[in-house]
């Protein structure tokens, strides 16, 4: 037996919560003492209220060493490796958290859990704002060299892990079951790129469905690999808030964006503000924020070889038009008033800026910035 062999057995007591095993570890100190230990102590644990019955039968029942390693066995074949405290890989940051996850199951280059990351999270029915908001943030975070980490849940966080891998940057996406299964299934073909080219992780074993009560004991590994925490969208009692707190007892940045009075989509977002949340507005805001201002220069691709970028000086009409525009969705009809000369001509102009990149078109009839 081994340190990294106990943790395995203490992350395979299905009856125990990520807290109930941080109270374990901390009765023993090490993970080697708790295994080790005779029956007659851990039934005086049951006496104690520490654990229950039903725990105390699993302890015994899986601390079998042949069994042990039959399982790991079973997981390297199921292309599904992983990583305990014992291992010199495993996240330094998420090391630091209250309850760091026993066992780290993953897919894909963990290399990732080694890099500067930022946490994205949000509503699961997010507005076209929230959206746009992503879509702003996501080029210059990744283009720093920053990597985004997320639920795979869909909403903000596919709208995160998407615009990510588009923007050739990289990204974990963070399961609430085996790193097996993907859920929701809508979500597969970009669960299969992360697998290939980024990175998926769980603290639960291959196999294990994705149940409602593990996605808020998953959402503290989120915050727990990342340097800080973006809260895009929220309504005032959501799920993403139990992230927002994992991250303030984990004593992560958190970040909000601000969002229209009234808004039920903003309501959580706002309260954070007034909470002690910093408010961002621009993706530099958190870099700087982060100390990651200086890092992958702008206009550098994955490869690392820089790419010169064309700066464009507008002309004055289409500086006019830029400056009506916001990641607020804009009608043309609005954007188009009081300006000079033809309607017909200025309409042209604004979708001649947008086949230039200037401006986005996310729904029919209205515009953002880009």
């Amino acid at each position: 037996m081994n340190e990294r062999e106990a943790y395995l057995w203490l992350g395979s007591l299905r009856t125990l919560s990520p807290a109930g095993r941080k109270k374990l570890l901390d009765c023993f100190g090490e993970v080697t003492e708790l295994y080790e230990a005779n029956e007659i102590t851990w039934m005086a644990l049951v006496s104690d209220g520490v654990i229950k019955q039903e725990t105390f039968e699993e302890m015994c029942r899986l601390r079998d060493h042949d069994l042990l390693s039959r399982m790991e066995e079973d997981f390297r074949k199921r292309n599904s490796p992983f990583l305990t405290p014992a291992d010199p890989d495993y996240p330094a940051l998420l090391r630091e958290i209250p309850d760091p996850p026993v066992t780290l199951f993953y897919r894909g280059d963990p290399a990732l859990l080694c890099t500067p990351c930022l946490g994205m999270v949000g509503t699961r029915t997010p507005s076209l704002y929230g959206r746009e908001v992503v879509r702003h943030f996501i080029p210059a975070i990744a283009g720093a060299g920053v990597t985004v980490v997320s639920g795979l849940a869909m909403g903000i966080d596919t709208e995160a892990h998407q615009q990510t891998i588009q923007a050739g940057g990289r990204t974990i996406g963070v399961l609430g079951g085996g790193v097996d299964i993907c859920y929701p299934q809508r979500n597969y073909r970009i669960y299969e790129e992360m697998c290939r080219e980024h990175l998926v992780v769980s603290e639960y074993a291959p196999g294990i469905a994705p149940l409602a009560m593990q996605f808020p004991q998953r959402n503290r590994i989120i915050s727990g690999l990342s340097a800080g925490l973006l809260v895009v969208e929220a309504r005032k009692r959501s799920g993403t808030l139990i992230t927002a707190d994992a991250a303030l007892d984990q004593g992560r940045s958190v970040y909000s964006i601000p969002g229209r009075l009234g808004d039920p989509l903003s309501e959580g977002t706002n309260n954070l503000i007034r909470q002690g949340a910093m408010c961002v507005q621009e993706p530099e805001e958190i870099l700087e924020d982060l100390g990651l201002s200086g890092g992958v220069p702008e206009g550098t691709g994955r490869g690392g070889r820089k790419r010169r970028k064309k700066v464009y000086h507008p002309t004055p009409e289409e500086a006019r038009l830029l400056e009506k525009l916001s990641l607020v969705p804009v009608h043309v009809d609005e954007l188009l008033a009081d300006g000079d000369g033809d309607l017909q001509d200025r309409l042209s102009l604004l979708l001649s800026m947008e086949q230039r990149a200037l401006v986005r078109q996310p729904m029919r009839g209205y515009f953002t910035k880009i």
